[in-house]
């Protein structure tokens, strides 16, 4: 897959429409990070063509976190626009609630997480809304969001992982908070999922990603999520082992910034994958499948 290079002019232009989109929810922008974001946009589009390294350097923590922000912000504007704002009350009072907390997420901690926890949850609502596809994200959803694809309705818990030791609690609450909705939904054919957002274990620092060719860049970004399931999977697996057979297994993403040396130019990365549970019924197996022709590619802006 070729790496897609939107220009920053582009991202700015595509910015303002989800802060119009934004303020017709009702979502409260300003002040906080959404304005210093765009400032931040506005700053980079004019200069960077004769930015020095110094400059560069001086404004890259605020760029990072700024395209890292942006891009979340837009795909969910992308994936909603067209969806009657009386249908969107779920998804924008995830949006009010994240549109706080720190400016950089590198300063982020464990008091300052929930607003980039709700924007995650519209980020998995976003994903897997995809109407021409048959595929549809519950927006008044019991759990923190969820869809319908082929008939059946799966319920999902989202969770931002900021540190390996919290990795299987963070998984075993999502799992229990899964139960208690599957439980309420007895004897249908609901099923559950899990969706992790490991973007802190992956790169912790927020450091920019660089590999000398595009080629490297996206094989390396696919080997990278290859490697932490293979790394970890036992971790989710023993979660699993005591919990309902309804939960189907993870749906898992991380991105940051990054830049192939050939290039020159500095785009975000987001890898999404689906790792199934063992021991799954080939149905389900193969309802996976199509869950990752929806949502298992790589995307880079």
């Amino acid at each position: 897959m070729a790496i897609q290079k939107h220009s920053y002019d582009g991202i700015l232009e595509s910015y303002e429409a989800t802060l119009r989109w934004l303020d017709t929810l009702g979502v409260k922008i300003e002040p906080g990070r959404t304005k210093h974001y765009r400032e931040v946009l506005e700053y980079w589009t004019e200069n960077y063509r004769s930015a020095t390294k110094w400059d560069a350097q001086k404004i890259f923590p605020d760029f990072v976190s700024a395209i890292f922000e942006v891009m979340a912000f837009i795909e969910i504007y992308e994936s909603f626009k067209d969806v009657p704002i009386k249908d969107l009350a779920g998804i924008t009072t995830k949006l009010n609630k994240g549109v706080s907390g720190p400016l950089n997420s590198a300063d982020e901690n464990a008091n300052t997480s929930n607003a980039r926890n709700f924007i995650f949850e519209a980020l998995v609502a976003a994903k897997c809304h995809r109407p021409l596809k048959n595929v549809f994200a519950i927006l008044d959803a019991e759990s923190d969001t969820g869809f319908t694809l082929q008939d059946k309705k799966i319920w999902v818990e989202c969770k931002r992982v900021t540190s390996p030791k919290k990795l299987e609690a963070n998984i075993r609450k999502a799992c229990n908070q899964l139960e208690i909705v599957l439980a309420r939904n007895f004897g249908s054919d609901d099923r559950g999922m899990v969706a992790i957002d490991v973007s802190k274990l992956i790169n912790p620092k927020d450091e920019l990603y660089v590999q000398i060719t595009d080629h490297e860049l996206i094989r390396s970004i696919g080997i990278m999520m290859d490697n932490f399931i293979r790394d970890n999977f036992r971790v989710w697996e023993k979660v699993y082992s005591t919990k309902s057979k309804k939960i189907l297994g993870l749906i898992l993403r991380f991105s940051f910034m990054a830049t192939s040396e050939k290039s020159n130019l500095i785009v975000h990365v987001a890898e999404w994958a689906v790792n199934p549970r063992l021991g799954l019924a080939d149905s389900e197996q193969t309802f996976l499948q199509r869950l990752v022709e929806i949502i298992g590619s790589q995307e880079q802006t």
